[in-house]
């Protein structure tokens, strides 16, 4: 039998430049043309997603078309299960645009706590892609946190007392509507209470293997492995000395936006939140949401 042909890579080098930030999380990424790039290109940028959690692609002005084809590398669109509500709403298709301008899409105003996303989902994200189309001269940044190191520092009895625990965020979309506050009536909401969906305090990344807490201020009660709940007081002191570890200013990298900066971060190991800003400047982004896995 005739030897396999074996057919060579059409390139196995990159023109990818990946700079680390002097920061507790995250790279800086240039050279990237999302229209031309090689297979060696998405793997370095694979490769670096999965190193820093955070990547910035720095003042490169980009079509939607441009972070769908970013996404894409990363995995699937999210798709929400049917009847409850996520952030964005149908109508806009797979790019939600995030603006302070009534006209432009869902409203996007007031500060974001910290917070993973559609952690109150059966399944959350595994990472979006933002593209700053419009920004303040000053304002408006959006800082992303390192929950491995969060983990990593815990102190150890409260590492072994949350070890099996399982969060339940509250959806903002569903019941009582209080993401009305920072969306306004362009996102889709529904009246109803929407199921708990419990998810591991301390979750192992797929992809590395690696451990993180998996905290943030979506999360309204804590339950025992075995579903039942945990003592109202030492829920609530459990509940703020996590929400008091997370927001450790030496945990998160700040990003001051340019026009045409565009941010991929990991929803598995991260939070994120954003400051207040000037109403009188626009601030207008495009966002894609990738499709993520059961944390476990």
């Amino acid at each position: 039998m005739p030897a396999p042909t074996l057919v060579p890579m059409t390139s196995t080098t990159t023109t990818l430049q990946v700079t680390p930030l002097a920061a507790p999380l995250g790279a800086s990424v240039t050279g990237l043309d999302p229209a031309r790039a090689s297979a060696a290109d998405v793997y370095a940028l694979l490769e670096a997603f999965r190193t820093h959690h955070v990547l910035v692609l720095p003042a490169q002005p980009l079509t939607d078309d441009h972070i769908l084809t970013i996404g894409s590398w990363l995995g699937p669109q999210y798709q929400a299960p049917e009847g409850i509500p996520v952030f964005g709403t149908d109508a806009q298709g797979t790019v939600s645009v995030l603006s302070n301008q009534d006209d432009k899409g869902i409203g996007s105003r007031i500060p974001l706590p910290f917070h993973t996303d559609f952690q109150y989902m059966p399944v959350p994200l595994l990472g979006a892609v933002l593209h700053a189309v419009e920004v303040p001269p000053s304002g408006g940044d959006t800082l992303w946190s390192n929950l491995h190191t969060a983990y990593e520092e815990l102190e150890p009895a409260v590492s072994a007392r949350i070890e099996g625990l399982r969060g339940v965020g509250i959806n903002p979309f569903a019941g009582q509507g209080l993401g009305r506050a920072f969306t306004g009536d362009g996102q889709h909401f529904v009246a109803d209470e929407v199921p708990d969906f419990p998810h591991p305090l301390v979750r192992t990344h797929p992809d590395t293997g690696r451990r993180s807490l998996y905290f943030s201020s979506f999360i309204v009660k804590l339950l025992e492995a075995d579903g039942s709940r945990l003592d109202p007081a030492e829920e609530h002191e459990l509940i703020d000395l996590l929400a008091a570890h997370v927001e450790q200013d030496h945990l998160y990298y700040r990003h001051q936006w340019t026009r045409g900066d565009t941010v991929i971060w990991d929803n598995r190991c991260t939070n994120h939140k954003r400051d207040d800003f000037d109403q009188s400047y626009a601030r207008e982004m495009h966002r894609i949401q990738i499709a993520g896995t059961t944390p476990f």
